[in-house]
Formats: structure tokens, sequence, C-alpha cells
């Protein structure tokens, strides 16, 4: 029994190094992370570079996200739909704010990097239930797929879609609600894990570490459930909502989700904070100059995306925006749904 645990240890402490590696930089001096004035006041020349062309990719991408809000509030008349993507709106802004503001203040980058997985994963179950209204409800939604007998294929990423075979589900309420649960008990975890981090925090100071590394490791479980559910679901609706330009909103929440979580640990911390490519500064330690630099590319990526989301959600040849062209919206959009419910009707009426 002994040695049992002392295995299941050893495996969960190598998990652990490998999404927190121990910081072995070579900085001689070692300090507390600089308070924010402290820090804007003795910047580096690259620091004063990288800033400004943050703050430029912040206010583009905070003026896009009005451009985007107009057009929803405007040409969406469906106000259950319109608030929903008011949700979807934020996510390129509140990531390239919570970056640019951990730039300026080095204290609060692990936070505000938590703050901003919490509200993708917020966003994961609004592109679910974005998915459930567009198709009329759960029982049409799973009416629509079985009559076009698309079972559920759990061939989807992160691990799965590398398993060659695996039996496939019918698309019955039952199994599209349990779908759904993968994806929304992200947020909730993750909400009790950002809790219970800050209590560590309060309580333990440098000695709850170890605990939030092992608390990493159940939101990346959780965050990987989550993943798996929404694209699970995300590709058995992809032909009967591509008139609403649903894969390409879906591609683009996910994306930069995958640029916002996942560069931090498998790029910075494990490449070049691990090979020592990172080097302290005067302030900074080489895992906080890690963070900058990354929080840096990201708000670069998310005025990429944002630009890219302008053009490829467009309302010329998006139906979401039902009232942008009127007469041409319900006689396209609608087509893919309403072929199979009345379908169904006819059979039914000739039986």
């Amino acid at each position: 029994m002994t040695k049992e645990y002392g295995a299941m240890r050893s495996a969960l402490n190598l998990i652990g190094s490998v999404m927190l590696p121990q910081d072995t930089s070579n900085c001689t001096d070692r300090h507390d992370t600089p308070s924010a004035p402290e820090f804007l006041s003795h910047f580096q020349p690259f620091q004063t570079v990288l800033l400004s062309i943050a703050s430029f990719s912040t206010i583009i991408v905070l003026f896009l996200s009005l451009v985007h809000w107009f057009y929803v509030y405007k040409y969406v008349s469906i106000e259950k739909r319109r608030n929903k993507l008011y949700w979807l709106i934020a996510v390129f802004p509140v990531a390239c704010t919570c970056s640019y503001i951990a730039m300026c203040v080095p204290r609060t980058a692990v936070i505000l990097t938590c703050i901003g997985v919490l509200y993708y994963l917020m966003c994961l179950f609004v592109i679910v239930s974005l998915a459930r209204h567009l198709f009329g409800g759960r029982e049409s939604f799973s009416t629509c797929l079985q009559y076009d007998d698309r079972p559920i294929d759990f061939r989807s990423p992160p691990f799965c879609c590398i398993i060659p075979k695996l039996p496939t589900a019918r698309s019955t309420e039952k199994n599209i609600r349990r779908l759904e649960w993968c994806v929304l008990q992200a947020p909730i975890v993750r909400s009790i894990i950002i809790f219970l981090d800050v209590v560590a925090v309060a309580e333990l100071r440098e000695d709850a570490t170890s605990y939030i590394r092992y608390s990493d490791m159940a939101s990346l479980c959780s965050l990987l459930l989550a993943i798996f559910g929404v694209h699970t679901l995300a590709r058995v609706t992809s032909n009967k909502l591509s008139a609403y330009c649903f894969m390409s909103m879906f591609r683009l929440v996910d994306i930069s989700l995958l640029f916002f979580s996942a560069q931090q640990p498998m790029i910075f911390q494990n490449v070049l904070l691990r090979f020592n490519l990172i080097s302290c500064g005067p302030l900074l330690n080489a895992q906080e100059n890690a963070y900058f630099v990354c929080n840096f590319i990201i708000t670069c990526e998310m005025l990429l995306l944002s630009v890219l989301a302008t053009w490829l959600l467009a309302p010329r040849h998006n139906a979401m925006f039902d009232a942008y062209r009127p007469s041409m919206a319900l006689s396209e959009t609608t087509a893919s749904l309403n072929d199979t419910e009345q379908s169904i009707i006819i059979e039914h009426g000739e039986i």
C-alpha cells in the first residue's frame, strides 16, 4: 500500500513539474514582484516598446468590440439571441484587457489569467446554449439530428480525436443534456478552485505553491472535459447552422482560448523557462518576464482574431443578423432547420 501511494505521489509530482516547472533561472538577487508604480517608472527599453504596441492593440480591440456591439444591438432582433452574442462579443476585449493590465501590474498576472479563463469557460457554455437556441430548443435539436441520422461522435479534441474507433451515441435529448453538463461544470469548478486558491494563498503564503499546483491539475482536467463536450456538440451542428456562421464563431473562441490559456504553460514555462531562454531583469525574475512577453503576444493575437471575426462574421453573409437583410434572411437562414421539421410533419401526416 505504501509503495502504491509513493508511486502515485511520484506520478503527481511529475505531472505537476511538467505543468509548473521549478524556476531554474540564474537569478542571484531574489526580490518580490514590484508594484505597478515601481515597475512603470523603471522600464527597460524593450518593455517600453512592447507596452506601447500592446496599448495600441488593446485600443483597437476595444474599438472593434464597440462596432460589434452596435451591429448586434441594431441588427439582431431576437433579444434572447442578442444577449448570448453580447457574451461572445466581449471575449476578445476581456482577454486583451486582462493581458494588458497584467503587463502594467505584474503582481496581478496570475489572478487575471484565472479570471480570463473563467470568462472563456462561461462563453463555451454560451456557445452551446446559442446552438440550442438556434435549433429552437433541445427537443428540436435532438429531432433534427436524429432525422438526419447524425449520431454523436466522440472522436473530439483534445484526446479522443486520436483514437481511431470509438462508439457513437444516439442524438437524444438525454445525451445532448449530458454533453451540455460537460461544458457547464467547467466554470463552476473553476470558480470554486479560484476561491480556494485565494484562501490558500492568504493563509499559507509561500507554502501554498504545492496546493496551487494540484488545484491547477484539477482545473486542467475540468477544462479538457469542457473542450471535449463543446467540440462534440459543435461538430454535429456544423451543417445545420452553417448559415449562421456558427462554426466560424466557435473556432474563433476556441483558438483564442488556446492562445490565452495554453501558451504560458506549454511554450513559456516548459520550453523557454526550462531551458533558460528567458533571463532575469532588474525588477522582474525570469518567470515574471515570461508572463510579460506572453501577455504582449496575447494582446497582438486578440487584435488579429478580432479583425478576422469582423470579416468572417460580417452581417452581409451571416443569418444571425436577421434584421440586416430581412427579405433574404428569413428565406435563406431558416431553410436548413425548417426543411427537417416540415419533412417530419409530412411523414407523420402520411402515416
